[in-house]
């Protein structure tokens, strides 16, 4: 279908690319869903699954379009699957010890061309309108990062701006520390696993 010439239009649509989404352990044939400790989301992004992502091609927008970064999320869970959670290994016991630990030695760097735009800890990027819970609520509690309200979003001061063809990704970095090697652990852990990163705000595409 032809561009109509002269006219964009601007919609409010995050772009989200997929870590890992899985249960039971890990192995590291599976590239898709092996935790290690970087990856660069967004850079390899393959359209076709919803479930992974939406970007519709690896490492930036299509040609027409830009966007304004409103505010970096992320979506973090560990959760029992047919009531098994239990870690292989690792040095941790539950979902709950995982997801607390994950979300404590794990940082993002936000990249727009060759420039990290925005850095830090997960913790300070919650996903907000997910699922959430306390670890009173059961013995296979939930556990995401934030909770499911706007509120729970850190939107950022000044928008941070992917203009044409520019290259982004967003760099997951997970650390070991205390004895504990969570890329491993994340691996090991026997139940339902995902983490997944986001960019939120503003798209500009042409009008077709």
């Amino acid at each position: 279908m032809a561009k109509v010439l002269g006219l964009r239009e601007q919609r409010v649509q995050f772009f989200y690319d997929t870590d890992f989404i899985t249960s039971g352990e890990t192995a590291s044939t599976d590239t898709a869903n092996y935790a290690v400790s970087q990856k660069n989301l967004f850079s390899d992004a393959r359209a076709g699954n919803l479930l992974r992502t939406n970007l519709q091609g690896p490492g930036q927008l299509l040609s027409d379009q830009t966007f304004l970064t409103f505010a970096v999320r992320h979506e973090v869970m560990f959760y029992s699957v047919g009531g098994n959670s239990t870690l292989a290994g690792g040095g941790l016991t539950s979902a709950a010890e995982l997801s607390i630990w994950t979300l404590s030695t794990s940082v993002f760097q936000f990249q727009v061309d060759t420039k990290i735009e925005f850095e830090g800890p997960l913790t300070m990027t919650p996903a907000g309108g997910g699922p959430w819970g306390f670890v009173s609520d059961s013995a296979n509690p939930l556990i995401t990062n934030g909770e499911p309200d706007a509120p729970s979003i850190y939107v950022l001061p000044l928008p941070i701006a992917i203009t044409k063809r520019q290259a982004i990704a967003m760099i997951e970095k997970k650390f070991a520390w205390g004895g504990v090697d969570v890329a491993a652990a994340i691996n090991d852990f026997e139940g339902g696993k995902l983490l997944r990163a986001y960019i939120d705000g503003y798209n500009t595409r042409d009008v077709q």
